[in-house]
């Protein structure tokens, strides 16, 4: 009775991975489950950890100047691309990739003992967010390689959807967690987990040599690069919705804790439970964001994750109490699992491949000036008297524009790579 029942479970599953994976390389399946396996780990830290920052930074008494700062620090590592890319023409791109992610994890030990000091708990997290973002170019390499151009989208959903069930079931125990225990408890004790993710990564089976080791792919001149850049029109246009879109996300972030917490005075569980509504969107948008990609291309996925994403500023416009605040985390859900697929993909397919590290140094670059410059305009809108409703219009406004000019971006022809 046994034998028959196994049989049939492992059956079972063996179709619903086909269903997921479609026909891979055994290799590919192995990475595929190694990442997700890794993503899940990560999804528990990140539930923990990244979606209750801000609320933690202001319920320790962070003014509207250090939450702009804290927004800063979400784009402040990808200024560092450019190292972590140099690293990688010298080293092996996951071993560079896990050494820094996980020095940037470890902050989480730190922070019981600073826990009544706002300034270094927002150090701290700021180390993070450097080291967390620093290896995105390594990162797109990776995927390049071990992904095929054909399934990429379809198997990056896959990946996603295991870090984003993890978070459906930690954001709401999280939440308690913090309101029972403290982040000073918290915080530390998630921290192993996310050490664990970056171990788990490091198991994937991908050619990472660094680039010196291949002929074809040595590191060009920067000029060179600039200069082959500014030909390329549709990068131009992409690096400039790229841009318009960071923006209107950006300008009224700093603002999001302020009404959540000083206007309508949600706790942590409140904020654990829409962040559970978010995860929920969020997860059940990976069943038709990849295939999506696969069949109409990533800008159409770019279009409409960016539509989601202008909820969010919209919504706080009108919040006046939590239940304004459910579109915004809908559709920030569903922006977290399309804006991904669709930026990464669309940049691979208008990037000159042989160069994707410095490409995406490049776009990760202005990012990350964007990213500082926008957020610390907040604080300086609120001293001049601009009322946070037009600061959440604004930033809903630059968003629509960047979607209208997503709909002109048309990808080059490539020929498919076989999957078998």
């Amino acid at each position: 009775m046994t034998i028959p029942l196994v049989r049939t479970l492992l059956t079972v599953m063996h179709r619903v991975e086909r269903l997921l994976l479609g026909p891979v390389h055994s290799d590919v399946r192995y990475n595929v489950w190694i990442e997700t396996l890794a993503s899940v780990f990560f999804g528990m830290f990140w539930a923990t950890t990244i979606g209750f920052f801000p609320v933690v930074l202001r319920n320790m008494g962070a003014s509207e100047s250090q939450l702009a700062i804290y927004v800063v620090f979400q784009s402040l590592g990808l200024l560092f691309t450019p190292i972590s890319t140099l690293l990688f023409q010298r080293f092996r791109i996951v071993k560079v990739a896990n050494t820094i992610w996980m020095f940037g994890r470890s902050m989480m030990f730190l922070v019981p003992f600073f826990a009544d000091n706002v300034t270094v708990v927002l150090a701290l997290i700021g180390i993070f967010w450097v080291c967390e973002l620093m290896p995105a170019p390594g990162y797109v390499r990776l995927l390049e390689r071990l992904y095929p151009d054909n399934a990429r989208g379809r198997l990056m959903s896959v990946v996603r959807m295991g870090m984003t069930a993890a978070i459906i079931l930690m954001t709401p125990i999280s939440g308690w967690a913090l309101d029972q225990l403290g982040y000073a408890v918290v915080f530390p004790s998630i921290g192993v987990i996310g050490l664990i993710s970056a171990l788990i990564f490091g198991r994937l089976r991908v050619d990472d040599a660094p680039a010196q080791a291949n002929p074809e792919q040595v590191k060009p001149p920067w000029s060179e690069v600039a200069t082959e850049v500014l030909r390329n029109r549709p990068f131009l246009w992409f690096l400039l919705l790229n841009t318009l879109f960071g923006c209107g996300t950006l300008i009224g972030a700093p603002l999001y804790a302020i009404v959540q917490v000083n206007q309508l005075g949600l706790s942590y569980t409140d904020i654990g439970y829409l962040g559970l509504l978010q995860s929920i969107t969020w997860f059940a948008g990976f069943f038709v964001w990849g295939r999506i990609t696969d069949r109409f291309g990533p800008v159409m996925v770019l279009v409409i994750s960016m539509l989601c994403g202008a909820l969010m500023p919209l919504s706080f416009l009108f919040a006046t109490s939590v239940w304004w605040l459910i579109p915004a985390y809908i559709g920030q859900g569903l922006l977290f699992g399309g804006f991904d697929l669709g930026l990464t993909n669309t940049a691979m397919a208008i990037a000159n491949r042989s160069r994707l590290e410095m490409y995406f140094s490049v776009m990760h670059v202005i990012a990350g000036v964007r990213g500082i410059i926008v957020p610390l305009l907040t604080p300086l809108l609120i001293v001049a008297q601009v009322s946070e409703s037009i600061i959440f219009g604004i930033g809903g406004g630059l968003i629509l524009v960047s979607m209208l000019i997503a709909t002109q971006i048309v990808l080059p022809t490539r020929s498919s790579v076989e999957v078998v």
